[in-house]
């Protein structure tokens, strides 16, 4: 597999990039970071597999760490995306460390009102991170991102609470069941973007299926169990918020 390094100037791209920054009408306000390393197979980066639980509809998703923003936080989207690193993976990540945001993304609608409403922050530290999962987590992969230059790892996937709406998705490792769809893959679609560089694992009709998703309602029994998820006092972003 062909390496891929994010060099000086897609890292300058990240820290002169705008972000589109939305204040629509949402369930939930969250924010992820998104952290990476360079390794010898090239540029990382972290994702982490929620625990398994019967009683959770997102249990054994693939995300981004984050979560909710909390009162702690003062209303800072960036100060939740570094408080729920820490907690849920031990990454200690600090302002210098950022190198930029992404545009916000929402989900998918709930009565004409979006589930949720998602920052994600790019963080790169310059000295390796003391990772330690919380009991939200699993598993956790650090992701070369030639992974996801390679149209092979390509996967399609039934959304597991709307099971017509077939998601683009990228296969990690098939014995632990970890598939990467939804917010999360739209968030690396959009990193991409801001790059200039091709995301090959995913074809055209694959693009246009995510930028159209924020379009979609959920149906009344999709509802119930994000519903039971939004309730939950330490709901953690995933690659299903949908």
């Amino acid at each position: 597999m062909k390496m891929h390094y994010l060099d000086n100037s897609h890292l300058q791209r990240l820290r002169d990039y705008q972000p589109r920054r939305r204040d629509e009408s949402s369930l939930m306000k969250a924010a992820v970071a998104m952290i990476f390393r360079d390794s010898d197979r090239g540029t990382e980066v972290l994702l982490m597999q929620r625990a398994f639980h019967p009683k959770d509809p997102w249990s054994g998703q693939m995300a981004f760490p984050g979560g909710k923003i909390d009162p702690v936080d003062n209303a800072s989207s960036k100060a939740a995306a570094i408080r729920e690193a820490f907690e849920e993976v031990g990454a200690e990540l600090a302002d210098e460390d950022c190198l930029g945001q992404l545009d916000d993304l929402y989900g998918l609608k709930v009565n004409k009102v979006f589930s949720v409403h998602v920052a994600c922050y790019l963080f790169k530290p310059q000295r390796a991170l003391n990772l330690i999962a919380n009991e939200e987590v699993a598993d956790m992969v650090w992701l070369p991102l030639a992974h996801l230059a390679d149209p092979n790892n390509a996967h399609d996937f039934m959304h597991p609470s709307e099971p017509s709406l077939n998601m683009p998705a990228v296969m990690i490792n098939a014995d632990k069941d970890q598939v990467l769809w939804g917010l999360s893959l739209r968030m690396l679609s959009n990193l991409h973007r801001v790059l200039g560089v091709t995301m090959n694992v995913l074809n055209e009709q694959d693009q246009i299926t995510l930028r159209a998703l924020e379009q979609r309602t959920l149906s009344m029994a999709a509802l119930d169990s994000i519903d039971k998820e939004l309730n939950e006092d330490n709901l953690t972003i995933t690659s299903r918020g949908k």
